[in-house]
């Protein structure tokens, strides 16, 4: 019996130092005063983004996976950029794909409201381990609200799985985020 114990304590520890040693490393940041119980949507801003491995998703791959990753979020609706683009392009006769880099962002902060409350934009930066940093910003004013980090790990390849799992990760992390907010407003009401 004390045998069997100690395989399964053993069992136990193996798969345990398997999962915290292929973890992310990842940062969550909240600005203070922001409010994130008042995301009803968030829409995809174009990522900053240049492809270093051929392997690699490109910047038109990488935006799609960015709002199909949003699959996890429940609390606010996604909206992708493509969706932006057509409806500006309709709407205001604004075609942003067409525009240089700095154009089009412009172009869609200043438009966005009225179409979502809040967008996030991924940086991605490609060195020994890719790094994705998402930071989401209030609609109209442009003020930073939450910015989230993560770091993959150097066994990752720069895929569309991992890409996908690492945008994953933001959503739910946000999410999170919202319902620690609520509970805490819940608590001060109280």
């Amino acid at each position: 019996m004390k045998k069997i114990f100690q395989m399964l304590l053993m069992a136990c520890l193996v798969v345990l130092g398997t999962q915290v040693a292929f973890a992310n490393s990842d940062k969550v940041t909240l600005q203070e005063g922001a409010d994130l119980t008042a995301v009803r949507s968030m829409a995809v801003a174009a990522p900053l983004y240049m492809q270093t491995d051929e392997r690699a998703p490109d910047k038109a791959m990488l935006t799609k996976i960015i709002y199909d990753s949003s699959n996890v979020a429940t609390k606010y609706t996604v909206i992708s950029y493509d969706t932006i683009a057509k409806t500006f392009q309709s709407e205001k006769k604004i075609d942003i794909k067409a525009m240089n880099r700095h154009e089009a962002a412009k172009a869609f902060k200043d438009n966005l409201p009225g179409y979502a409350d809040s967008y996030v934009v991924l940086t991605v930066a490609n060195s020994s381990k890719t790094t994705f940093f998402f930071d989401v910003y209030q609609t109209g004013t442009n003020q930073l609200m939450f910015s989230y980090q993560i770091v993959a790990n150097s066994s990752d390849g720069n895929t569309v799985a991992s890409y996908t799992t690492l945008c994953e990760q933001f959503y739910k992390h946000f999410e999170r985020a919202v319902t620690d907010q609520e509970k805490a407003n819940a608590k001060k009401k109280k």
